[in-house]
């Protein structure tokens, strides 16, 4: 089993720092299936997508894409979950939105595990307050300026480096 793999049982379970460099894997790993996925999206408006245990369900209206998630096997959909104004600009799009589904599918593994020797607790939907995609993720809220300064001024993840080496 791939320390990926393993990580896809921990559900509730995962630490911040692990959910963020399980996030930079899936953008780096899922790059070419995210572009795809944004092309289908936005030629059918809708899109459905699996991760871990989980089912997301994208749609786009108005310049704005969100999605709802629901565990497999389940007849009903959580409520909309994240949403995100698109840009005019294509290629920008495209980027956004691939960090979009990224943070989406972290969601859908924190909340929605693989069969694990971890028992995890029923509970409501949970999710980042702020995604790991905005600058106000590395600031707690506290300005773009901050979370762009920190970001920047932040180190390698030396468990991103373990994931894309299992």
């Amino acid at each position: 089993m791939s320390l990926f793999e393993e990580y896809l049982t921990l559900g509730q379970w995962l630490a911040e720092s692990e959910r963020l460099a399980i996030y930079n894997y899936l953008l780096q790993t899922r790059s070419d299936r995210y572009r795809n996925e944004s092309q289908l999206l936005f030629s059918k408006k809708s899109l459905y997508s699996y991760a871990a245990n989980g089912e997301i369900y994208y749609s786009v209206n108005s310049n704005i894409v969100q999605y709802n998630a629901r565990k497999i096997g389940d007849q009903n959909w959580n409520n909309q979950i994240r949403a995100m104004k698109l840009s005019r600009i294509g290629f920008l799009t495209r980027r956004r939105l691939c960090k979009f589904f990224a943070q989406a599918e972290l969601d859908v593994i924190r909340n929605f595990p693989n069969q694990g020797s971890n028992h995890q607790d029923e509970h409501s939907f949970t999710v980042n307050t702020y995604p790991f995609y905005t600058l106000d993720y590395f600031a707690n809220g506290g300005g773009k300026l901050k979370g762009l300064f920190k970001k920047i001024m932040r180190k390698e993840d030396p468990l991103l480096e373990k994931l894309l080496a299992s």
